[in-house]
């Protein structure tokens, strides 16, 4: 029988375990265009993802962080960032003109929590923290605390949930990141590395209009529909 995770203890490990982030080593984030937000800023509005640090209002729901917390997701590589951006399609993932993939590295070492191998364990979670399929007002609480107990660490390396693969949650209070010369760019523009790494994942790649694309839709890409191919 698999154990169940709890909520984290009241003082987390003083020394926990670490995984740097070096400059030579680019993470990749998969992210849509939006006229009025960045996708590769961190995040400050939520919680809604599995680490988000973010403080609910008093009605316990979302919201724009009163403090400026944020997160920023990224991937080690292109078939994990693209496992995360579409998990449950298959066996066809349907991409619009409007979704990107930009590379990005730390200008200096960043210093993060390391939750894989033995990293959970450490800190008295268990490895579903990172992979499984807990409730996510509860990794949301694992990822709170660590975010306020771990000042000096910016961030949450971990292995992702729908693939596996090397991912990192960081912290906006973060080094400033650079992006890989030539490396935003939309999935349309690298489209056999995309149809690559999806054939990986037993899956196919299909472009869809902005018409097809709810995000797109919502933020008033609709309009403009590009010619497929």
């Amino acid at each position: 029988m698999v154990a169940t995770l709890s909520d984290p203890p009241a003082t987390l490990p003083a020394d926990p375990p670490r995984w740097r982030w070096r400059e030579l080593q680019p993470m990749v984030r998969i992210y849509h265009e939006h006229p009025n937000h960045d996708g590769l800023g961190p995040r400050t509005y939520g919680p809604l993802g599995r680490f988000d640090p973010h403080v609910r209002d008093h009605h316990q729901r979302p919201r724009e962080d009163p403090h400026g917390r944020g997160v920023l997701y990224l991937a080690a590589a292109l078939d994990t960032a693209l496992a995360e951006a579409y998990p449950q399609q298959w066996p066809e993932v349907s991409i619009c003109p409007h979704t990107r993939a930009a590379w990005m590295r730390p200008r200096t070492p960043i210093d993060l929590l390391d939750l894989t191998g033995n990293g959970a364990i450490a800190i008295g979670a268990i490895g579903t923290l990172q992979w499984g399929d807990e409730p996510r007002r509860r990794t949301q609480r694992w990822g709170r605390r660590i975010y306020e107990q771990y000042p000096h660490l910016d961030g949450i390396h971990y292995r992702a949930a729908h693939q596996g693969g090397e991912s990192i949650a960081l912290w906006e209070r973060a080094p400033e990141l650079g992006r890989l010369l030539g490396g935003d760019r939309k999935l349309w523009a690298i489209w056999s590395w995309v149809v690559f790494a999806l054939a990986s994942q037993r899956r196919t790649a299909r472009r869809i209009a902005p018409a097809d694309c709810e995000r797109c839709r919502q933020a008033g890409f609709a309009a403009s529909s590009p010619t497929l191919q």
